[in-house]
Order: C-alpha cells, then structure tokens, then sequence
C-alpha cells in the first residue's frame, strides 16, 4: 500500500496539466534545471559582469593601454597645435581665402597622426613598463620612475644605435625623475 500511495504522490507531482505553467515557472524561467538549494543563489548577468575599477587598474596590461590611448588623444592635439603654429608658406594674393586655408591645412591629419603615434608609443611603453617594475619592486618611488624612463628611452632610441641608446636612456631617466619629484610621489 505505501508503494501504491509513493507512486501515486510522485505522479502528482510530474503531472502537470498546463504545459505553460511548466515553461513559466520559476526554476525554468531563470535556467535553473537542476535541484533548487538554499546555498545556490544563481546570480544576474550584471551582478557577473561587474566591473571593479580599481581592481581593473591593477593590471599593468590595462594601465598600459590605457596610456596609450590617453597619449593617442594627447598627441592628436599636439599635433594638431604645432601644426597651427607653423609659419605660412608661399602665400599668394591671387588666390581666394578657402583656397589658401586648404594649401596650409594639407598636412594638417598627417602631422596629427605622426603625433599621436609617437604619444601613444611613448605612453604605452613607458606605463608598461614603470607598473612592471613597480611590482617586482613592491614599491612606488622615484627609482621606479628613473628605471622605467631609462629603459623606455632605451627601447626607443635602438634603431639609432648604442649611442643613441644610451643618450636615450639617460634623457629619458632625467626627465622621468624630475617630473616624478614634481608630482611628489
């Protein structure tokens, strides 16, 4: 009799007589097809994809590229200054003002580019470079700063030669050294 009456409970409990009323419960809705428990507390998209700046930061990867595109915009801008700033050639009274502006302004994306690639560069090396050091050295100081520039103006300057690497790498020491005892760090 209690197998008869188990049997009859368990029939009960796997009949369902709404096919919907299956596909809209609860365990179903959220892809839950396993046994439903206290300790399993499935979490919303957003709560797994949730992004820790400060914890992103740390990685010398992250900081890296960052500085890159922040020395990506940085030289766009530069570029486009100095290119402002350049003295007007062959300027020819013949012609109108649109014209004229389009003579000088030719080189203008160019010269942009050219700086933003040389920013970029510069950034991206010397970031990766400086937060690489900083954790083999598990400090942050002004070293950091004089080893990161003297390698970067190294890797920099090798198409010049060990001389050029050199001057490099001591320029590169100096400048970061003192922009780092400005910044007080």
């Amino acid at each position: 009799m209690a197998d008869s009456e188990s049997s009859a409970e368990y029939a009960k409990s796997v009949y369902v007589e709404d096919t919907m009323e299956v596909l809209t419960t609860d365990r179903y809705r959220n892809l839950r097809l396993g046994p439903r428990s206290e300790l399993h507390n499935p979490l919303s998209f957003y709560e797994l994809v949730q992004v820790q700046p400060d914890k992103l930061f740390e990685s010398c990867i992250v900081r890296a590229i960052f500085s890159g595109v922040a020395g990506l915009g940085l030289g766009a801008l530069m570029g486009g200054f100095f290119h402002t700033m350049q003295p007007i050639d062959n300027f020819d009274e013949k012609i109108t003002f649109r014209e004229q502006v389009r003579r000088q302004y030719k080189g203008f994306g160019a010269n942009c580019v050219r700086m933003a690639k040389g920013f970029a560069k510069v950034g991206l090396v010397y970031s990766g470079i400086e937060c690489a050091i900083e954790r083999e050295r598990a400090q942050r100081d002004i070293p950091n700063a004089i080893y990161a520039g003297c390698l970067t103006g190294g890797l920099l300057a090798y198409k010049a030669g060990p001389h050029g690497m050199a001057m490099g790498c001591a320029g590169f020491a100096v400048f970061s050294a003192a922009i780092e005892a400005i910044m007080n760090h």
